[in-house]
């Protein structure tokens, strides 16, 4: 698996994770596939709002932590937002039947996604949001393009 850094960007304060969402929201494309990792309360469900707002969606984003999914309607494609927090084991991520939103018009965005990344067989993207304790509405985000063939 090969991983390449497409960019870097540090924030910090809310205004600055607006501005990254702005910057990257015309990268993704229908079919990608883009996994989030971070800590808890890094901003992972605030950036996808961002994104989905500047993608020009209308829909409320909010965060999938008890749903497992939250689906936005566009008019040419669909944002699955999933969150795989509260899922402990391949068992009950196997019964989520996730491979629907592999095929057709989608793009998913995966929080906790540490349990699925081996599955992904296929070039993806992953955002990583570090955060610092001290200060805190600073973030680094990083956005990657993996090749899992390489």
């Amino acid at each position: 698996m090969t991983l390449q850094l497409f960019t870097q960007f540090y924030a910090d304060n809310v205004q600055g994770t607006i501005l990254f969402a702005q910057k990257i929201r015309n990268i993704f494309n229908v079919g990608d596939t883009i996994l989030l990792y971070g800590e808890l309360g890094s901003g992972k469900t605030f950036l996808i709002r961002e994104i989905v707002k500047q993608m020009g969606m209308k829909n409320i984003v909010s965060s999938p932590s008890f749903s497992i999914l939250n689906q936005y309607e566009g008019d040419r494609f669909t944002i699955n937002h999933i969150d795989l927090y509260r899922i402990k084991d391949s068992r009950e991520l196997s019964n989520l039947g996730l491979e629907d939103f592999w095929q057709g018009p989608y793009i998913n965005f995966i929080e906790w996604p540490q349990l699925l990344e081996k599955y992904i067989a296929w070039p993806h993207y992953r955002i990583e949001i570090k955060t610092d304790h001290k200060q805190p509405t600073w973030r680094k985000f990083s956005l990657k393009n993996v090749n899992p063939g390489n």
